[in-house]
């Protein structure tokens, strides 16, 4: 079955390539006649391709990608671009006039190789090789600045492989429009980036309550960052970050947490406030959250010193998160 997608696509390519020849044709003349030599000598050498010109097509049509290389394809005249759409490599052709992009797979029949797909995992293995690298690196600065033995304290409290955590740079905290729980002079924070439409971000909610109820020792700060497919959440973010007072910030986001859980939507349209002084301080929560790669909420964000944390992804049980706190706040 993969063969036969394969060759469709080869196909699709071939008659692409087909028409793009055409193109380059005048057609209004007969097909014996042809552009002057000169305009088809005119394709510049692929490493001299400016790649914003390239970002600029793909942007047109909604695409905001990084253009990571221009090669010679094996096809004369046509142009290999690899692109990057977050942490993912993709194949594109172009003429080399910019002016016709090919979406597809280019086979070789003689060989019986998928050419686009080889490049694809080659770039893939290449970033995760580089990705493990600085993985390794930075678990080792945090062994350095936590010490050998919270590191393996913190290895048994994880419960899975430790690999899974990512460490980032802890800097940028917004200090306007957040929601704190538990003990304002608490001796260490959990920092968290919710959505108060996500349905995951409600279940770690009630964990955060569970852990404040026995521990003063620990706060949690929220974060927001509506994700766009959930249709209220960016008017909820608005509305709770423009509230100054905090009591009134917690009990909009309680109440939408609530509305989550019950599957209640008119709720959640009634707490849907959008407006441009939340807006604005939402613009700083943003911020934050790229500046620690935010691939989606919640997110968990454990300090450890040195301007430094480590974070995880997802709603982790109550039990875990609670061991986790205990050994990074001693």
């Amino acid at each position: 079955m993969k063969i036969k997608k394969s060759l469709i696509g080869a196909l699709a390519l071939s008659l692409s390539i087909s028409i793009l020849n055409s193109c380059n044709e005048n057609s209004k003349k007969e097909t014996t006649e042809q552009k002057p030599k000169s305009e088809s000598s005119a394709c510049l050498p692929a490493d001299k391709v400016d790649k914003s010109k390239i970002k600029g097509i793909f942007s047109k049509f909604g695409a905001d990608v990084e253009v990571v290389k221009v090669e010679n394809s094996p096809i004369k005249n046509l142009y290999k671009v690899v692109i990057k759409a977050g942490d993912r490599y993709t194949v594109a052709y172009f003429d080399c006039n910019l002016n016709y992009l090919i979406s597809g797979v280019m086979i070789d029949v003689k060989e019986k190789r998928n050419l686009t797909q080889e490049t694809v995992m080659e770039y893939q293995l290449k970033a995760q090789a580089e990705r493990k690298k600085i993985q390794e690196e930075k678990l080792k600065e945090l062994q350095k600045i936590i010490g050998e033995k919270k590191f393996e304290e913190l290895k048994k409290a994880l419960g899975f492989n430790i690999d899974l955590i990512k460490v980032v740079d802890l800097k940028d905290i917004p200090q306007e429009g957040t929601i704190i729980y538990g003990n304002l002079n608490a001796k260490y924070t959990v920092y968290i980036i919710s959505d108060p439409e996500c349905p995951f971000c409600a279940k770690l909610h009630q964990s955060i309550k569970e852990i404040i109820a026995k521990d003063k020792d620990v706060k949690f700060e929220i974060i927001l960052y509506p994700l766009p497919f959930h249709k209220f959440a960016k008017g909820i973010s608005e509305n709770i970050a423009s509230q100054s007072d905090m009591e009134k910030r917690k009990e909009i986001l309680d109440k939408s947490f609530k509305a989550v859980e019950n599957r209640n939507s008119s709720e959640l349209e009634s707490l849907n406030k959008e407006n441009e002084k939340g807006a604005k301080i939402l613009e700083k929560h943003k911020k934050f959250a790229g500046s620690v790669n935010l691939r989606g909420t919640p997110m968990i964000i454990f300090p450890v010193g040195n301007d430094k944390a480590i974070v995880i992804n997802g709603a982790i049980p109550t039990e875990t998160l609670s061991k986790i706190i205990n050994v990074l706040k001693k």
